[in-house]
């Protein structure tokens, strides 16, 4: 059997704390999950040749990065600029998941270098951009939440839909790849011929190269994040051939 990590956020969490996910499980990323109380703040300073990335799972809290300030509520995504000094304060107890991730030096545009995109990159879940690929039913919802182009070798999405429903196996050894799942989700992650469940708060990691997929149940929720790292030229089309944005903005 493939050795699958697995850990639930709810069993990390400590008061005010910065906790380890899955280290090591995935070269060049870190996760923590950082815990603030209400008016707590946390200060993200840049680091050379690191991007961090912040999804935000639950309360309000205040971003501020260079001349933008945003006080928000509920799940976003927030990414610094290479040079940029973040600070998130929380107006309520929020947790963040946080992603370090050690930018390659030989991907498909250089972090740190003038990019179209500008920075801090601020995205509302909800309001994502939709996409369709081939491995998923027509009822099923997947919003591009970080598209494969902004922060290099990076991406990241989510897959939505109720029971029943199921993302087919399929394998891509060019993306490592972590699932964390929202708080709701309650599915089956396939792993080549093994049953993972994968209920709420957890993250779980992907064996490289293994042939996965996800089945909903019953009336279940199928919820969850995923987060990719990819070499070279081979993740970028892969991507860019799989993921065909709808143009719609549907919800359950």
């Amino acid at each position: 059997m493939y050795d699958v990590e697995m850990i639930r956020i709810d069993q990390a969490v400590q008061k005010n704390a910065c906790v380890p996910m899955l280290p090591g499980a995935i070269p060049g990323a870190k996760v923590q999950l950082r815990t603030l109380e209400s008016g707590d703040s946390f200060t993200c300073v840049p680091v050379t040749g690191k991007a961090f990335i912040f999804l935000s799972i639950d309360g309000d809290f205040t971003f501020a990065a260079d001349e933008v300030t945003r006080a928000v509520s509920g799940r976003y995504v927030f990414i610094p600029g290479s040079k940029q000094q973040a600070m998130f304060t929380a107006t309520t107890r929020t947790r963040l998941l946080e992603i370090a991730w050690t930018v390659p030096k030989d991907q498909p545009g250089q972090w740190g270098q003038p990019e179209e995109q500008a920075f801090p990159y601020i995205q509302e879940y909800i309001t994502s951009l939709q996409y369709r690929d081939r491995n998923k039913s027509d009822k099923t919802i997947s919003r591009e939440m970080v598209r494969q182009r902004i922060v290099p070798g990076f991406c990241m999405g989510s897959v939505e839909s109720y029971g029943y429903d199921k993302v087919a196996q399929h394998p891509h050894p060019m993306l490592d790849q972590f699932f964390f799942s929202f708080p709701e989700n309650d599915v089956d992650v396939l792993i080549d011929d093994f049953r993972v469940p994968m209920k709420g708060d957890t993250l779980l990691h992907i064996p490289l190269g293994s042939n996965h997929g996800v089945e909903v149940l019953g009336d279940n929720h199928m919820h969850y994040i995923w987060i990719d790292f990819f070499l070279g030229q081979a993740g970028l089309d892969r991507l860019d051939s799989s993921h065909k944005h709808t143009g719609q903005q549907r919800r359950f």
